[in-house]
């Protein structure tokens, strides 16, 4: 079959393009000409009106990239601000901790100028009161002492990323407050926890995650150290509920817990209380007799209760 004959005027050459007019059109002149039109008369009316929002646009950057620098230069100086009010805090710590210590030890060397003044008096009651009194200063935390006894070290557990709580594995205040009237109970004549003696007056606390002794805090591992006979404080703790309580911490939350003898040269040295009060028992006004040695007046309550303190 032959081709179809050719529409009439079409036997002139054909452009290649010639289907694609329209694309090319708006190649080659993009803008409408009746824009370019408008635009020349309003140039030639001297109208500026264009050149507005592009002005307004500059101003409306010109504002923001102020304020973005306002705001960089408040928080550049407000980092050195709080950093210096922590530092500021810390030296205050700081500075009240020297002091306390400082007021410690002053107490301690006129306890021991008093107890050389004592000594200088003789005689038999001299000596028997001496005798008590050093017993007395003993038990009241008073006094440095060395002697045998045990030391317990607890330590956090591993950390364990499939554990439902960061702080299951974590020594608190309770765990030493237990240790510690189970080290009493099972017969302790002194008691330390990390270097700080412990006395009747004596709590052993928390204040978020830190455990505190006395107000001070202590940073793990922790030691607790007891004077006493070695062997019968190991048997009577590990066979007390503090002892059933410490398997447990071990067993079910992978705290380490280690118990061990001190004696001889290896024999543990605990310092005196640094909180040391003195109080004076009195019966409430109105009562007759004599009050109970050891009970604050009006209340009936033992002093210095503390959990975690001195002895029973």
């Amino acid at each position: 079959m032959s081709r179809p004959p050719a529409p009439p005027g079409a036997g002139g050459p054909v452009r290649p393009d010639a289907s694609m007019s329209l694309l090319t059109e708006v190649m080659q002149r993009p803008l409408d000409p009746g824009y370019a039109a408008a635009a020349e008369r309003r140039r030639a009316a001297g109208d500026t009106r264009p050149g507005r929002p592009r002005a307004l646009t500059a101003l409306a950057a010109l504002a923001v990239g102020v304020l973005l620098a306002v705001a960089g230069v408040r928080a550049a100086t407000g980092a050195p601000e709080a950093d210096r009010g922590r530092a500021g805090l810390l030296e205050r710590v700081r500075a009240a901790t020297e002091r306390a210590d400082d007021l410690a030890a002053r107490a301690a060397r006129l306890r021991a100028a008093n107890a050389e003044l004592a000594t200088r008096l003789g005689g038999a009651p001299a000596a028997v009161a001496g005798a008590r009194a050093d017993a007395l200063a003993v038990a009241a935390g008073a006094v440095p002492v060395t002697g045998p006894g045990v030391e317990v070290v607890l330590r956090d557990a591993a950390p364990d990323p499939t554990a439902a709580s960061a702080s299951s594995g974590r020594v608190v205040d309770r765990d030493l407050q237990l240790l510690v009237n189970g080290l009493w109970q099972a017969g302790a004549e002194a008691v330390a926890v990390n270097g700080l003696r412990l006395s009747s007056l004596s709590s052993i606390r928390a204040a978020g995650e830190a455990v505190l002794v006395d107000y001070r805090p202590l940073t793990p591992p922790y030691r607790v150290t007891a004077i006493g006979d070695p062997v019968g404080l190991q048997t009577r703790l590990a066979s007390s509920v503090a002892g059933r309580y410490l398997q447990v911490l071990e067993d079910n939350y992978g705290i380490g817990v280690e118990v061990r003898a001190r004696s001889g040269e290896d024999a543990s040295t605990l310092p005196a209380a640094a909180r040391l009060q003195l109080r004076a028992a009195a019966p409430p006004d109105g009562a007759g007799g004599t009050g109970a040695a050891g009970t604050v007046p009006g209340t009936g309550a033992t002093a210095g209760a503390d959990a975690g303190g001195g002895p029973p």
